[in-house]
């Protein structure tokens, strides 16, 4: 007997054999089928565990933590900085105080002195919102990686 898919020769016994070979190998293309078509059911039901999606969820995961690193970097390195700025600030309002105390006390101040200090404090209060020493500066480079969806047809 010929095999009408591979075109091999067999006597009868062994064309029993390779029919149920054949068999054998269709039971594990089912059984592949089986799995794929629940695969399959399992994504029309819940689409958010696509594969794609997972790569997509993973991405922005690390994307955040690259950010929140940076950010914190940033943050520790602006704090280090800012106490030394505070100390220099609080000395320069310190000496303010003492001449005001001193120009109350003599009561020798007039309108110009007035309108020194209040321009000082601006100029104190100035630099404790905004160090003229220390500025953010925004890297244009990417930080992270973009993301993007390219579908062909």
């Amino acid at each position: 007997m010929r095999c009408a898919g591979c075109l091999q020769e067999f006597c009868y016994n062994h064309s029993s054999d390779h029919r149920q070979e054949l068999n054998k190998q269709l039971d594990k293309v089912e059984v592949s089928r089986n799995l794929f078509r629940q695969k399959l059911t399992q994504q029309t039901i819940d689409p958010q565990k696509h594969p794609l999606i997972q790569q997509i969820n993973d991405w922005e995961r690390q994307s955040i933590k690259k950010i929140r690193q940076t950010a914190e970097e940033a943050r520790q390195i602006l704090l280090q900085h800012t106490i030394g700025h505070i100390t220099k600030i609080e000395i320069d309002l310190n000496k303010l105080t003492n001449q005001l105390k001193q120009s109350r006390e003599k009561n020798d101040f007039y309108e110009t002195e007035l309108h020194h200090w209040n321009e000082e404090l601006k100029q104190l209060e100035k630099e404790l919102n905004k160090p003229s020493n220390i500025r953010l500066r925004e890297d244009s480079r990417l930080l992270i990686n973009k993301i993007s969806v390219d579908v062909r047809s």
